[in-house]
């Protein structure tokens, strides 16, 4: 994993930056800099949990997805914060792009009362979509761009 930390010089905010290899593994490393980061600008533990949950559900997607479970190729993390503002979270890769988001709102999100409802794969965007004020997706020959925005305060 590789950090590197900015704060502009024109106090329009902080950004970081993170690269780990394309295994699951290593979700966790951005987990726990997500919690970091969270922690650093008083979000509440519940905000938290949930940011962290978004941002390890779509790193996962890229290491699956985008480049099917293998190994040794980079997913970038960019965490922006514009204090009092605005966090924005970006999950990059250059694998394989995935499908236009559409409206992942129609994706049936469980119950936890009807088993039914628990499939283990399809529910990750819904839950994101959910979690995060605002979510988008590009694709281009650069590679691929998951944008994650959470308002503050």
């Amino acid at each position: 994993m590789s950090t590197e930390t900015n704060q502009n010089q024109d106090d329009k905010g902080q950004w970081l930056s993170l690269s780990i290899n394309s295994q699951i593994e290593d979700t966790v490393l951005v987990a726990m800099a997500i919690r970091g980061v969270c922690s650093m600008i008083g979000l509440t533990l519940e905000d938290i949990n949930r940011i962290e949950l978004c941002v390890v559900e779509v790193v996962n997607n890229a290491i699956e997805h985008a480049y099917s479970g293998c190994s040794g190729s980079r997913v970038d993390v960019e965490v922006v914060i514009e204090p009092g503002n605005r966090l924005e979270i970006i999950v990059k890769d250059k694998g394989k792009s995935m499908p236009a988001l559409g409206d992942i709102a129609a994706v049936q999100v469980p119950d936890p009362a009807n088993p039914d409802t628990w499939t283990t794969s399809g529910r990750g965007l819904p839950i994101v979509e959910q979690l995060m004020d605002a979510i988008h997706y590009e694709s281009n020959e650069s590679g691929n761009a998951f944008h994650m925005i959470r308002q503050l305060g």
